[in-house]
């Protein structure tokens, strides 16, 4: 299978999904760069998939960072309950 830079293409052993980048001969072996990771991956490990599994897997990240980032009702429901009472003499330890 001959891939050219531009192609979309999956990794199948991770499900990694990317654009070719770059082609690198090393060795008589032919690596391939994606975008969407910048690592080589050996050609004939790869295959070619369309521009649909791209789209799903970007939206998949898209999914994942939304729902890391803090979320706004959360810090709507949080309130000052003022200042710490650090008058009492404990040190706390056993």
């Amino acid at each position: 299978m001959a891939l050219e830079v531009g192609d979309i293409v999956v990794y199948n052993k991770t499900g990694t999904v990317g654009r070719v980048a770059k082609l690198v001969k090393l060795d008589s072996k032919v690596w391939v760069e994606l975008d969407s990771t910048g690592l080589l991956y050996d050609e004939n490990l790869l295959d070619k998939a369309d521009a649909s599994k791209l789209k799903k897997k970007k939206d998949e990240l898209e999914s994942e960072k939304r729902a890391m980032e803090p979320k706004e009702s959360l810090e709507k429901n949080m309130k000052d309950e003022g200042v710490l009472d650090s008058s009492a003499n404990i040190c706390g330890a056993g």
